[in-house]
């Protein structure tokens, strides 16, 4: 099996609209884990490190949440093979005594993975190999929270059609009259559920809807500012470390003058004009922080 190098890894995780996902229940839309134990903070592994008997502490990459099944494992040499939801690749992952696992919340031990369980990992680069900080096994059905795409909206069934993030399939939730729906900040309705447009759902156990949070229409136009943690020249791709809410976006740079687009290096701060177009962010205009100077076609 061959170990995804760091190029490799960074281009599989960063999908599309990359946000952190969430870790999945029985009702098939992704839902938030809150494991009882917390793992030691890094100053205090750091202060409990003993080089002749500890493994090192890990570095301090980005961690990316990813969920799928386990297609095998190796005890004896701590890996395992694992195919993410929705793809049909298989990645290598490690994992050793730096490592967490968890089952409904509970803390467990490596010897309770098996092979075919639906799992998410907190997966991260430890030099060339894709290393787990985090193992989250789910066997319980209950409520949640969860991000996707709407596919649509039947107002006689009151049903509302999510395409999950992290899976990349259909859910069905159900809408209540004591469900509430939000446009951003600001007060909602389901006039606002078109096609395409990103939401936040909290739901219950039977799959009925607490709340909708419409985060974003197509055609909506988003201001994103951070640093630029990734550049593809050839594809017209950058990817922008968001500072207002601390998640990473790909955007898109079709729109942009390739003189422009040249200019543009990891590690700049931007300022980006985009429109969401339903599948993915398309730059309009780019302004580099450096010189404060609008830069567009």
């Amino acid at each position: 099996m061959r170990t995804y190098s760091m190029l490799a890894y960074t281009l599989f995780v960063c999908l599309t609209l990359p946000t952190l996902g969430f870790g999945q229940n029985q009702s098939g839309l992704s839902a938030t884990s809150s494991p009882n134990a917390k793992p030691q903070s890094a100053a205090a592994e750091r202060e409990n490190y003993d080089p002749l008997l500890d493994l090192p502490p890990l570095p301090h990459n980005t961690v990316t949440l990813m969920g799928g099944v386990i297609v095998n494992t190796n005890e004896v040499m701590n890996r395992m093979t694992f195919q993410p939801f929705g793809t049909t690749q298989k990645i290598e992952v490690h994992f050793d005594t730096r490592t967490h696992f968890y089952q409904d919340g509970k803390p467990i031990t490596e010897r309770e993975m098996q092979r075919g369980q639906r799992i998410y990992l907190d997966t991260m680069l430890d030099h060339d190999r894709v290393f787990a900080k985090s193992i989250w096994i789910r066997t319980t059905s209950d409520s949640g929270v969860g991000r996707g795409q709407i596919m649509g909206y039947d107002p006689q069934k009151k049903l509302l059609t999510v395409r999950d993030e992290l899976t990349n399939q259909p859910v069905k939730l159900q809408m209540t009259s004591s469900t509430v729906v939000h446009q951003g900040n600001q007060a909602g309705s389901p006039s606002d559920f078109v096609e395409g447009a990103l939401v936040n759902v909290d739901f219950g156990a039977q799959r009925d809807l607490r709340s909708v949070t419409v985060l974003a229409k197509p055609g909506s136009v988003f201001t994103f500012a951070g640093r630029v943690s990734y550049v593809d020249v050839s594809q017209k791709l950058i990817a922008i470390d968001n500072r207002s809410d601390g998640k990473k976006y790909d955007v898109h740079m079709d729109a942009i003058a390739p003189s422009v687009l040249h200019q543009v290096r990891e590690g700049a701060d931007v300022n980006v004009s985009a429109i969401f177009e339903g599948d993915r962010y398309s730059a309009r205009n780019i302004e580099f922080g450096s010189t404060n100077s609008s830069q567009q076609q």
